[in-house]
């Protein structure tokens, strides 16, 4: 150590002329273990831990307001389902009674109704008869429209109107 003045206690650093102490020499403070943690001391006034604590029973409070407002919607729906399945039950109810009375009119109105009570109907109330083949007129329409105008002139459907 020739560039180096040798101090006891002392090492030299390769780059530098100062040194660090030995650790041996180094002096750590004493922790007592038996001696209880000292808190620091608060910094909140008084107005601040009600203001806090208020904070708190607001929230709590807003808390259990949403809960009982949920609870309520829960059971509001769910009287409101109870009354809707009976409803829909009743109506059900009603809708086979009509289905039956509507299978049952039916029915009469096919035994009522056939071709001889009508037959049967229209020549004995109405005074109506079958058509003789002497009445039954059948129309030819090969030579095309004909309309016939009031003062007796034939206008076919070729023809325009003047």
């Amino acid at each position: 150590m020739d560039d180096f003045d040798y101090i006891p206690g002392i090492v030299p650093s390769p780059f530098s002329s100062t040194a660090a102490p030995k650790l041996s020499e180094y002096q750590f403070p004493s922790i007592n273990i038996d001696e209880p943690r000292q808190r620091p001391p608060q910094r909140k006034s008084a107005a601040d831990a009600r203001i806090t604590q208020l904070k708190r029973l607001v929230m709590v409070v807003a808390c259990a307001v949403v809960l009982l407002i949920m609870a309520t919607t829960v059971i509001t729906l769910d009287k409101s389902i109870v009354n809707n399945s009976k409803t829909i039950d009743n109506l059900r109810v009603e809708m086979n009674q009509a289905e039956a009375e509507n299978v049952r009119l039916h029915a009469l109105a096919t035994a009522t109704v056939s071709a001889d009570k009508i037959r049967d109907y229209a020549v004995g109330v109405l005074g109506m008869q079958k058509a003789e083949r002497y009445q039954i007129h059948y129309f030819d329409d090969r030579d095309g429209d004909e309309v016939v105008i009031a003062d007796g002139k034939a206008l076919n459907a070729d023809m325009q109107a003047s």
